[in-house]
């Protein structure tokens, strides 16, 4: 190690751990890793100025020397450095929340349309509800795109789930206009929420836990929190049912429901849907054509 730069340190690093590294984080390079490194010294206020010039010696506890531990371990590099990237925004995370996707950006898209709809037909505030928000990435990135007053409910039934959103609402709030709101609370999914909404989306756990399990990547599984995850397969179409209710009584007439949901489940799901009153069942696909999100209004006028 005498007399190594810490460029070299991190390439010797990539090649002796390649195979490990792509296996956890599929098409990491060198370039990225060095970019990686940089922005996770930039967090704790370590020097960037010839960084990889630099000499490097690893030291026990040192945060670079942590980092190289957590890449051996297939750890997220989102729960690395705290943050990611979604939408427009940078998001603060822990492992307390999930990693917001690539994909889950075109719910927010779809709950946007929807919102800019209802901005023609109404001058009252908009009422948006987002259930089980996790990092609030989704509520947060929908509500600073609309240029009217909004006010938002985000429920989470784990409240450290809730602490993580307020601190990324208090972190972007700049981006959202000063007359919005958003109100954090915890519950299981719209349990004890009196309000009536045009619009609600959902991200909720949609995995059954035994028969969906082994396509979920072995670091989403080990690292990212369960409850977010799963559901139970004996009671998983239950669980929607009351989802579906809740939502349906919860909405204005011309409300609209949204939800990312999984591709082997979301056509049975569409017709809990149906029967629960929901018109227009819609089922989207994703950037990859499949079957993932599930939009549904409670009353469709032509």
């Amino acid at each position: 190690m005498k007399g190594k730069s810490f460029g070299e340190y991190t390439e010797d690093f990539y090649r002796e751990h390649k195979d490990m590294l792509l296996r956890s984080y599929p098409g990491l390079a060198p370039r990225r890793l060095k970019q990686e490194l940089e922005s996770f010294c930039l967090h704790y206020q370590i020097n960037v100025d010839d960084l990889f010039e630099s000499r490097f010696i690893p030291t026990l506890n040192s945060p670079i020397s942590r980092f190289f531990e957590y890449l051996k371990r297939g750890y997220p590099l989102e729960y690395i450095r705290l943050r990611s990237y979604f939408y427009k925004s940078e998001f603060f995370v822990t492992p307390d929340v999930l990693i917001p996707r690539d994909e889950t950006e075109i719910l927010v898209e779809c709950t946007v349309s929807e919102m800019k709809e209802w901005i023609k037909k109404t001058d009252e505030n908009l009422r948006i509800c987002d259930i089980g928000t996790g990092s609030g990435a989704i509520v947060l990135s929908a509500v600073q795109e609309i240029q009217r007053p909004v006010n938002a409910i985000a429920t989470d039934i784990s409240k450290k789930a809730l602490i993580v959103a307020k601190r990324n609402y208090y972190n972007l709030r700049f981006k959202i206009l000063k007359e919005s709101s958003v109100h954090f609370i915890q519950t299981d999914r719209l349990k004890d929420i009196d309000e009536k909404f045009h619009v609600i989306v959902s991200n909720p756990p949609y995995i059954m836990e035994s028969i969906d399990r082994n396509q979920v990547h072995d670091q989403v599984d080990q690292y990212e929190p369960h409850l977010a995850l799963y559901l139970n397969d004996e009671t998983y179409f239950e669980w929607f049912e009351k989802l579906f209710a809740q939502a349906y009584d919860s909405l204005l007439e011309e409300g609209v429901f949204l939800m990312e949901g999984h591709e082997d489940h979301l056509q049975k799901l569409a017709d809990i849907a149906k029967k629960i009153g929901f018109t227009n069942v819609e089922v989207k696909e994703d950037y990859t054509s499949r079957d993932r999100f599930l939009i549904a209004r409670k009353k469709w006028i032509n």
